[in-house]
């Protein structure tokens, strides 16, 4: 018994770095690895061990690794972040506070905010040809949600073919939680996602999902494809993975099919934050148009006339 005693300890002192073991559904064990076998995991819980079996186990970090992953990079407007898989109602906790409505004259949708310094991204069309434009922030104060509406928003910048404007509140005095983005895009179909958004006003609605297909070619633009459900009212809002990273910005979805909807992926908006000098707002061109020319004639279609121009 002594040397079983002595080697239990031994392996403790050698592999005694904690881990943060993530279960399947989002339950967190933090302990040090005794064993890992083909089929299962052993933790050692100071009083106890647990045997763990593998295909229960969504990830492991160790404390070190953790943090160097959870570590902040703030790039520009937006910071990206690789933190450990949470629940859908822990993420939910952690960034309902970034989601807001936005509300003009024509009607409303929904944004976040991506920065403290009030900066927001939502769909180009909740706000198209609208200058007048209020965010409503909600606040959780203990157990009262108080709602401050914004009324000095800023265009800053529009890009009308991704369907995306970046928003600024001026002049606000409350506190900014803003969303997290990944480094790099890593999508995997059926993975679970979640969105939280304003339907039909009903504000900071949760709803859950999965990744229905990572690329739907619309208009030239690949969208992904989710069953979460969405309605009219979350145009505009974060689609989340399950690390609570952004990864989508809901745009669309079909009304006479159910689970049938769209997001712009996250590196549409990552990408116009980073040239967003190209996409400033011009406020003598509100929409930001453009033209596409007329495709030359087709050979032998020329005029006389035409012809005889260009042989001039």
């Amino acid at each position: 018994m002594k040397v079983g005693l002595t080697f239990i300890l031994v392996s403790f002192v050698y592999t005694g770095i904690a881990e943060d073991v993530v279960l399947k559904g989002g339950a967190k064990i933090q302990a040090p690895i005794l064993k890992q076998a083909d089929d299962a995991t052993v933790l050692d819980l100071g009083f106890d061990v647990v045997r763990i079996p593998n295909d229960e186990i969504l990830a492991t970090y160790n404390d070190s690794a953790a943090e160097e992953e959870a570590a902040a990079e703030t790039d520009g407007l937006y910071t990206v972040q690789v933190p450990g898989r949470i629940t859908t109602a822990e993420a939910a906790k952690l960034y309902a506070p970034a989601v807001v409505l936005v509300k003009t004259a024509a009607g409303l949708g929904s944004g976040f905010f991506i920065n403290d310094e009030g900066y927001l991204i939502t769909n180009f069309h909740v706000i198209a040809g609208e200058k007048k434009i209020s965010v409503t922030q909600f606040l959780l104060e203990k157990t009262v949600l108080r709602r401050v509406v914004h009324k000095n928003v800023e265009i800053v910048a529009t890009a009308p073919f991704h369907d995306l404007v970046v928003l600024k509140v001026n002049n606000f005095e409350t506190e900014i939680t803003p969303v997290i983005f990944a480094p790099q895009e890593d999508l995997n179909i059926g993975e679970p996602v979640f969105a939280i958004g304003n339907p039909l006003g009903l504000e900071r609605t949760v709803t859950e999902g999965v990744l229905s297909q990572t690329h739907r070619n619309f208009g030239g633009i690949l969208y992904l494809q989710v069953d979460a459900p969405v309605n009219p009212g979350n145009s505009g809002g974060p689609l989340f993975n399950s690390r609570g990273q952004v990864i989508g910005i809901i745009n669309m979805g079909v009304p006479s099919m159910e689970g049938l909807n769209f997001a712009i992926p996250a590196r549409h908006a990552k990408y116009i934050l980073d040239h967003i000098d190209a996409f400033a707002y011009d406020a003598t061109n509100p929409e930001s148009g453009f033209v596409y020319p007329d495709a030359p004639r087709k050979p032998g279609k020329f005029s006389s006339q035409q012809k005889e121009e260009n042989h001039d």
